[in-house]
């Protein structure tokens, strides 16, 4: 089972513990792999909980998702595996962190999100796991309605 985190850059509301206990059902549950993209304080709090939970599940994977060869990596060591999607070169600097979160959403069945409002490229991204029928667990306001 693969798990992807959608998010806004920033969340205020969102518990790091909160998000590992979540983290932690889902490895119980059978998930063993985990995709991130990087961008964002959720993001990051994802990867590092993931990374974390490794220690205890040293068979889980934790994934990047780069949308641009020249994405900034901040902490490589968190991640197994960095994926640079096939044929992404052909997408313009903007137009790839789209695609790169659909492409996410695309190869995952469970969706652990941080979406407070109807706008921007989480509420997007949380709008295509939903029309793709992915298990989606949101920590932001748990009635969003988009």
């Amino acid at each position: 089972m693969t798990v992807t985190f959608i998010g806004h850059s920033d969340c205020y509301s969102v518990k790091y513990q909160e998000l590992e206990n979540v983290i932690r059902r889902l490895i119980e549950d059978g998930a063993t792999e985990f995709l991130s993209g990087g961008m964002g304080s959720f993001d990051w709090m994802a990867a590092r909980a993931v990374y974390t939970l490794k220690k205890e599940y040293p068979h889980i994977q934790n994934n990047l998702v780069i949308p641009y060869l020249t994405f900034n990596i901040q902490e490589k060591k968190y991640f197994d595996n960095i994926i640079y999607p096939e044929d992404f070169e052909k997408y313009h600097f903007k137009a790839a962190i789209p695609a790169r979160n659909r492409y996410m959403v695309d190869h995952a069945q469970i969706a652990v999100c941080y979406v407070t409002h109807d706008w921007g490229g989480a509420a997007k991204t949380y709008t295509r796991a939903i029309k793709k029928r992915l298990e989606v667990i949101n920590l932001g306001v748990k009635s969003i309605s988009l």
